[in-house]
């Protein structure tokens, strides 16, 4: 793997997605929640990486590059970024912050963007599989449910956030290994969920 220019790249993945360093432990939502899932680091240093190539762009001041390369790599609509980015980045500009602080921002917001839509559309489709198996269906009271679980800081919930975004990675990827680690624990986390609802 080459060496990464912006290593604000990895501080910002990093920050939100893995507790440590070296010792592939994959963070939830909330800090205090983790799990050890080997090979995690190897596979983020992928999604660093790739950042990274398209990183010039935002050097550049070029936002809209930037999100457009995302979007075609990682299959997702990210437009509704570019405001947020550029008035955020305007924020700061203003207020002297300096260019690191700048980069920083703008992985974070990118990755929390990202992570989110992931989930949306995979966390509930992981869900619902899981209740179809099990002869359930996806009530809208369960998903409420669900969601007040999640204000509440629920741990298997706070995990399956960077699961299942994980295991969106290692399908890019294309990691089997992580593949089928992640799928695990995602199974794990959805089962200890549902009985949570019972």
């Amino acid at each position: 793997m080459s060496e990464i220019q912006n290593e604000m790249l990895q501080l910002g993945v990093y920050a939100l997605v893995v507790r440590g360093e070296g010792q592939d432990l994959l963070m939830g939502k909330n800090v205090r929640d983790y799990v050890e899932i080997s090979g995690l680091e190897k596979l983020l240093a992928f999604f660093i990486a790739d950042l990274d190539k398209v990183f010039s762009f935002i050097y550049d001041n070029d936002i809209a590059s930037y999100l457009n390369a995302l979007e075609e790599k990682f299959s997702l609509d990210l437009s509704s970024l570019q405001v947020n980015i550029e008035q955020n980045i305007e924020a700061m500009v203003e207020t002297d912050s300096d260019d690191i602080m700048i980069y920083y921002l703008v992985i974070t917001k990118t990755l929390e963007n990202i992570r989110q839509q992931v989930f949306d559309v995979n966390g509930w489709s992981w869900i619902e599989k899981f209740l179809i198996k099990n002869n359930q269906t996806l009530t809208k009271k369960i998903k409420k449910e669900l969601n007040s679980l999640d204000e509440e800081g629920n741990q298997d919930l706070s995990l399956l956030y960077n699961l299942i975004f994980t295991n969106y990675l290692a399908k890019i990827y294309k990691d089997a290994e992580m593949i089928k680690k992640s799928q695990k624990l995602i199974e794990d986390s959805i089962k200890s969920l549902i009985q949570n609802l019972e």
